[in-house]
């Protein structure tokens, strides 16, 4: 791990760099819970972060949860949400070991976020409290960013946003997984200024990657089944087919 700041110190940069396209992942997480779920309007996000789509939800009228492992990051939200009331509730908590103490419509993981679960022990540890915290009929949206093995290659990928008067260059590399460790190299660069400088955070993290095959394999062990399969953009998508950024409607067996 670089001795550069990490962006995760930051959770106002933190917002900043991920705030592109919320408004969309919120309409299309809505969309799902009406086609898959029960109709009832409670939501829960493991590992929340800063709250944004929380935020959207309850503007879409739904009464939400999140926890997460930052304090940093809960304070960020905490304010961001204060004005919901008893609409919101927040807790820490890790997604290995957290047991939320209702039901919910509505359970969701936004892109790659299950994968920083790095054990076997640990992911199947959440996914069993996760179909335990559904309502009779919810469903849980887990997105996944999958491996093919062999034929992925290192990636690079580069955005400038801006909000206020804060503006920042957000880059990020990966490294692929290979199939015997299961480990894909995540490496972060967010440069801002401060003052009459630019600052460079960094970060550096392992996901566990997931082929179809094997992600498939992991919900067999489950307590839970997939229903359907959706790409990022809320099309119709095949697990194991050419998409590799998926979202799958999970429901208890």
């Amino acid at each position: 791990m670089s001795r550069l700041p990490s962006i995760y110190a930051d959770p106002a940069l933190y917002d900043l760099v991920h705030a592109e396209g919320t408004d969309d992942e919120v309409w299309l997480l809505t969309h799902l819970a009406q086609r898959h779920g029960c109709g009832i309007k409670t939501a829960l996000e493991p590992a929340c972060g800063t709250g944004r789509c929380l935020a959207g939800l309850l503007r879409r009228g739904w009464r939400v949860e999140g926890y997460d492992v930052s304090a940093a990051m809960l304070a960020f939200t905490r304010k961001r949400l204060a004005g919901w009331g008893g609409r919101v509730k927040l807790a820490r908590g890790e997604m290995a070991s957290y047991r939320p103490a209702r039901r919910f419509g509505l359970i969701f993981n936004g892109l790659s976020t299950f994968r920083h679960l790095t054990s076997e022990r640990e992911a199947l540890a959440h996914l069993r409290l996760m179909a335990g915290a559904l309502e009779p009929g919810g469903v849980f949206l887990l997105g996944l960013d999958l491996s093919v093995y062999g034929q992925d290659e290192p990636d690079e990928e580069v955005w400038e946003c801006r909000r206020g008067g804060r503006r920042a260059r957000h880059v990020v590399m990966s490294i692929p997984a290979e199939p015997e460790t299961r480990r894909e190299r995540i490496i972060n660069f967010v440069t801002t200024p401060r003052g009459a400088r630019e600052t460079v955070l960094e970060s550096s993290y392992d996901l566990r990657s997931y082929s179809a095959a094997e992600i498939s394999e992991l919900i067999k062990k489950s307590s839970l089944r997939i229903e359907a399969a959706y790409g990022y953009d809320g099309k119709d998508a095949i697990l194991g087919g050419p998409e590799r950024a998926l979202w799958l409607a999970l429901k208890p067996r």
